[in-house]
C-alpha cells in the first residue's frame, strides 16, 4: 500500500517550474526542531550571500526573516510546517525592490502579472520511526509567462548552486542547535 502526503506546499504552489528540496535527518524530537528553527538566526557567510543579493536579513526568527523580506505566511501547522509564498522578478538586480508581498493565499493564487513569478518557500518538520526527525526545506518558483521562465532559468542557472548551499547551511545549523551542539 503506498501513501502519499499532501504538504502544505502543494495546497500553496501544486504547480512550478523549477523546485529545490533539502533535507536533513536530526537526532532530535520534532518539538526540539521545532524549537530549534524558531531559535535559529542567520548569520556567517551565509548572510553574507543573502546580502550581496541586496537583501536584509535581520537577526530574527526565520517566520520574521521571510514577512521583512516580502513574504507572507500563506499556510501553516505549527510546530510541523510553514509557507511563506512572495511575488516578483528575482531575477532583477535590486531584487527587493521588484519583489511584493501577497495579501494573502487568495491572492497570491490569483497572482498573474506578466513578466513575474511567484515564489514559495517551505520548511517541514516530520516524526520519524527511529525516534529522530526529518527537517525539510522546499522552494517552488511558477513563472506567470515565457519571458519570466526564460529570465528565472538564466538567474537560476548562476545562483542555484549557492541558493543549495544556503539550504544545506540553515538545515545543518538548525540541527546542531536542536541536538545541543551549537
Amino acid at each position: 500500500m503506498t501513501t502519499t502526503t499532501t504538504t502544505l506546499l502543494d495546497e500553496v504552489l501544486p504547480e512550478f517550474d523549477f523546485r529545490s528540496r533539502h533535507a536533513r535527518r536530526v537526532a532530535a524530537t520534532p518539538e526540539r526542531v521545532a524549537k530549534a528553527v524558531n531559535d535559529f538566526r542567520l548569520g556567517g557567510a551565509a548572510s553574507v550571500l543573502v546580502r550581496i543579493r541586496g537583501l536584509h536579513i535581520p537577526s530574527r526568527p526565520i517566520r520574521d526573516v521571510l514577512t521583512e523580506s516580502c513574504f507572507t505566511v500563506l499556510a501553516e501547522r505549527p510546530g510541523l510546517e510553514m509557507v511563506a509564498g512572495t511575488t516578483g522578478q528575482f531575477w532583477a538586480l535590486r531584487e527587493l525592490a521588484h519583489m511584493e508581498a501577497p495579501l494573502d493565499l487568495q491572492a497570491f493564487r490569483a497572482f498573474d502579472r506578466a513578466g513575474w513569478a511567484q515564489g514559495a518557500v517551505s520548511f517541514r518538520i516530520e516524526r520519524l520511526e527511529t525516534g529522530s526527525t526529518d527537517l525539510s526545506t522546499e522552494t517552488r518558483v511558477r513563472c506567470v509567462d515565457e519571458v519570466a521562465r526564460r529570465r528565472f532559468a538564466a538567474y537560476w542557472t548562476l545562483i542555484r548552486v549557492f541558493s543549495g548551499w544556503l539550504r544545506w547551511d540553515f538545515l545543518r545549523r538548525i540541527a546542531l542547535i536542536a541536538e545541543g551542539n551549537a
